[in-house]
């Protein structure tokens, strides 16, 4: 028998898991995709096959004579689950196998792709294109013909999209299961936005969400690269961290009693955790302390990709990219991903261009994070490097955060609170972002001037916003010359209310 290597993937994730804006629908189709390759990777007929598992695909060897007989059951395995949504795009590919693993995989990956671009956007049958009677067309897709009523929603759906939101409430309680075994045991979770993000308590915050996308950085250029072995252990770096990461956030919500709504449910809701990517949605009001919670995991895990000589390049730090957005509850999702998406771009970007060359798995430079206050859609930029001169005046690379810089702006945001009111705030940060400087050391004097701290305390204080913002200050006079990052007023005054 010869060895052939078979690589399954779910495809098209715009049209099958982003074609609404509705949470449930969107948590139903991503998880429902995680969860038939995570079956299929660990079925007993497979397992002993599985070479690595990602978010959507998964890699097996297996010697056959008739490599198109097992492609025939594996594609059967992925369509024929307990409760099937048959428009879903699974694509199984299979090469046979040489002494060359990095090149087999990159032949493999190739012919999924080719076969991807002569799929269609979603499965189509006869049914799917005929309306019930009485029915037009689903209210959430709004192109498909709608085949049912949902009571929940008391909307018209397809049947595509009933399916979805119907499945995605047990399966992610199945996949948090399946990471962290009874731990989670007795915790119920938000199944909508608002439930999600709705709490009078918090103020300005009531009724927006924070929204995390986390990326590895050349994560995919590693794996082609990895033996079959290192492949292994690379898929259980990935998983450790994906479990320490969630039991950290369990944890945290113990920790944090408005992580609980009224209805004693978790604020939490997640729309992938699979492979080398992660997004979540929490409370705005503990987005960046999740978010910091993050790269403490990382930072404590010290994940390495497996030891591999190509390039000289031994024990490589894994690292990650990420966006942060905050939103109001009420803005449509597919915008506040394609921000987020924008925004773990712009990380990755800044890494390529870095003037030292680094490699972006290097831990000093590759643990970033990007962030976005998106009061409403007509502030959603469509680049964000425009965006950051336009606003920011200055680069986009100057505005990346590590996870010191994180914690240094939430410290310089405490101690400005206890010293500088929120309206002479915004006065320094207005006057810098018109490019004023006369205005900008009048106000900043006059606030310190004004300041209630203790003489020690407005020493402190100015110290920390010479080093944070750049502004020269000399025995409590604030200097004439132009501060050498004074974008870092205008992030803490937008931030304001969200470093808590």
């Amino acid at each position: 028998m010869k060895k052939f290597l078979f690589r399954a993937e779910a495809v098209n994730l715009t049209p099958t898991v982003y074609d609404t804006s509705d949470i449930s629908t969107i948590r139903g189709g991503g998880f429902y995709l995680l969860n038939r390759v995570g079956m299929l990777a660990q079925h007993t007929n497979w397992k002993q096959h599985l070479i690595t598992e990602g978010a959507s695909s998964a890699v097996f060897a297996i010697e056959t004579n008739d490599p198109n007989d097992i492609r025939q059951q594996l594609l059967k395995f992925l369509y024929n689950g307990s409760q099937p949504i048959k428009e879903m795009m699974f694509i199984v590919e299979y090469i046979e196998e040489t002494n060359s693993f990095p090149e087999d995989m990159a032949r493999l990956m190739g012919k999924v792709r080719y076969a991807q671009m002569q799929s269609p956007s979603i499965r189509i049958f006869p049914e799917t294109l005929k309306a019930e009677s009485g029915m037009d067309f689903d209210e959430l897709n709004r192109v498909l013909p709608a085949h049912q009523w949902d009571s929940g929603k008391e909307k018209n759906l397809s049947s595509f999209t009933y399916s979805r939101r119907e499945q995605g409430k047990p399966l992610r309680q199945e996949i948090y299961k399946n990471v962290l075994g009874s731990n989670i045991d007795g915790y119920e979770f938000t199944n909508d936005l608002e439930s999600l993000s709705k709490d009078s308590s918090q103020g300005n915050l009531d009724g927006k969400i924070a929204y995390i996308y986390i990326d590895g950085n050349k994560f995919g250029a590693l794996q082609r690269s990895f033996s079959k072995a290192e492949l292994g252990q690379y898929d259980n770096t990935l998983h450790t961290l994906k479990k320490l990461f969630l039991q950290a956030i369990i944890n945290l919500v113990k920790d944090r009693p408005s992580f609980i709504n009224k209805q004693k449910e978790v604020r939490l809701e997640t729309l992938l955790w699979g492979g080398d990517e992660i997004k979540l949605i929490v409370p705005a009001w503990l987005g960046w302390e999740v978010a910091s919670l993050f790269y403490q995991v990382v930072a404590k895990q010290n994940p390495l990709a497996p030891e591999h000589t190509p390039g000289g390049v031994i024990n490589r730090e894994l690292t990650y990219a990420m966006g942060l957005v905050f939103s109001h509850h009420k803005n449509p999702i597919r915008n506040i991903d394609t921000v987020a998406g924008m925004l773990v771009d712009a990380v990755k970007s800044g890494l390529k261009n870095d003037p030292g060359n680094k490699p972006e798995y290097y831990k000093c430079t590759g643990n970033r994070m990007h962030y976005m206050v998106l009061e409403s859609l007509e502030t959603m930029p469509s680049s964000y490097d425009l965006f950051a001169k336009e606003y920011y005046r200055t680069v986009c690379g100057d505005l990346v955060l590590t996870s010191s810089e994180m914690d240094e702006l939430k410290t310089f945001a405490a101690n400005l609170k206890s010293g500088i009111s929120r309206s002479w705030l915004h006065e320094i940060a207005r006057s810098w972002a018109l490019g004023s400087q006369v205005k900008y050391t009048n106000n900043l004097q006059r606030a310190l001037d004004i300041s209630p701290l203790s003489k020690k305390d407005k020493l402190g204080l100015s110290q920390e916003i010479q080093t944070i913002t750049g502004t020269t200050i000399q025995d409590g006079i604030v200097q004439s010359s132009p501060p050498g990052k004074g974008y870092r007023w205008l992030q803490v005054a937008e931030l304001w209310d969200y470093l808590l």
